[in-house]
């Protein structure tokens, strides 16, 4: 190898260790080069960012809302309204649109009241793009019922769409409900879940309670229900009506318990016929349905009577017939005799069909209220609420009423298939 040779070779192998000795020297100083960032001549190392602290990064500062779910209540009965809140907080410099809220509802939840004209689709609440400025924050409250008992989580994720036409989501931490279920002695069930949850099993023993409704399908339902549920259980049920017509299914079905006093002199033949089918004199004469009643409760089993039902159907009509003093009157000792024989009894009357003094002059005869009633402004839904249940506890709550869920729940899902024709 010639001198020139050799020199050049050294050089290359002096240049290679400088380059390896520069490498090392700066790993030892900087670390690994990947995590480290060129700025003009200048080198930088980043700073490690621990995983835990990465995600909060990402979700709470990175994210321009933040959501937070609170409720007003922790422990409620099953039935028993309660809020939920979703808070919400842009904390970015340009405004987002709040497009949906998914998981607000757990099952077995029902939503009483929604905000302003946001609806439920499927499984989430549609906010129709809801704007929310930059550095400013609003609410979402829901009214919720639950229907069964139990512990349920709400888990709300916020889907919002920022000024860029990027979709996000926020989902705040999960806060959690119990749902007890309480029922106490001595009650009567009405034949509908809803209003025996509110009522804590049921109407008190031997209670008179008068229903205010218009009239309705939903109104009809329960009245049947009512019946129903004290005709299977094999106890006297009693059902005063001017046209019997809507009782020949109930009937036909239970004679040996279940009886109807027609006061109505014009019934159908074959309704007359029934044994259980016993007629009294019109409306115009409270005597006489007073001496058809007696008659009909003096045939009947003493033990039957203990925990029997009546359901008074002709109570508008005797009202509007008599007006307020003898309707009063005829009350004041028609309910004292039916407690005596151990009958819970269930009054109906059309509040749209007496002036409010009428009204106000036979309620307080009663034990309790249950009211049926429409909210109005568009709002057709019938809702239902127990306004008095005389030193006795209960749920205020109001309950929105389902034709389909009166229809369906166990007891009646032989009653759905004959509501309308009884």
């Amino acid at each position: 190898m010639t001198p020139r040779k050799r020199e050049s070779q050294d050089r290359e192998e002096l240049g290679t260790d400088f380059s390896l000795a520069l490498e090392k020297l700066v790993a030892e100083k900087l670390g690994n080069l990947q995590d480290s960032v060129l700025l003009g001549n200048r080198v930088f190392r980043k700073e490690e960012v621990k995983t835990d602290e990465a995600s909060y990064l990402r979700d709470k500062v990175m994210l321009p809302i933040i959501a937070k779910a609170i409720l007003d209540k922790r422990d409620v009965e099953v039935s028993e309204n309660f809020q939920l809140r979703i808070q919400l907080e842009n904390v970015g410099k340009t405004q987002v649109s709040v497009e949906r809220i998914y998981g607000l509802i757990p099952p077995d939840f029902e939503a009483v009241v929604l905000p302003g004209s946001h609806k439920l689709v499927n499984a989430f609440l549609d906010l129709h793009g809801m704007k929310l400025d930059p550095y400013a924050s609003g609410n979402i409250d829901l009214i919720l019922r639950p229907t069964r008992k139990g512990t349920f989580n709400v888990a709300p994720r916020i889907v919002f769409t920022d000024s860029l036409g990027l979709q996000m989501s926020s989902e705040p931490e999960p806060v959690s409900i119990s749902v007890s279920e309480t029922i106490l002695p001595n009650r009567i069930r009405t034949g509908f879940q809803d209003l025996d949850n509110l009522l804590f099993g049921g109407i008190p023993k031997g209670f008179a309670i008068i229903l205010t409704s218009v009239s309705c399908d939903e109104r009809d339902l329960l009245v049947k229900r009512f019946l129903e549920a004290g005709a299977e259980e094999g106890k006297t049920t009693i059902l005063a009506i001017v046209d019997p017509e809507g009782a020949r299914t109930l009937a036909e079905q239970f004679r040996d318990n279940f009886h109807v006093l027609a006061c109505n002199t014009a019934i159908d033949e074959e309704i007359e016929k029934l044994p259980n089918v016993h007629k009294a004199a019109g409306i115009e004469n409270l005597n006489e349905i007073n001496i058809a009643l007696e008659r009909m409760l003096r045939n009947l089993s003493r033990t039957k009577q203990e925990e029997g039902r009546a359901c008074l159907e002709i109570l508008s009509d005797v009202l509007l017939e008599h007006g307020a003093v003898q309707t009063r009157k005829w009350l004041s000792r028609l309910i004292p005799e039916l407690r005596s024989r151990g009958f819970t009894t269930l009054a109906v009357v059309n509040p749209h069909m007496h002036s409010p003094e009428e009204l106000q002059a036979i309620l307080d005869l009663f034990d309790g209220e249950i009211n049926i009633y429409e909210k109005g402004d568009n709002d057709f839904t019938k809702y239902l609420r127990i306004k008095k249940m005389h030193r006795q506890r209960y749920i205020e709550s109001e309950i929105p009423l389902r034709k389909m869920r009166l229809m369906t729940t166990p007891l009646t899902l032989s009653c759905c298939r004959r509501a309308f024709n009884m």
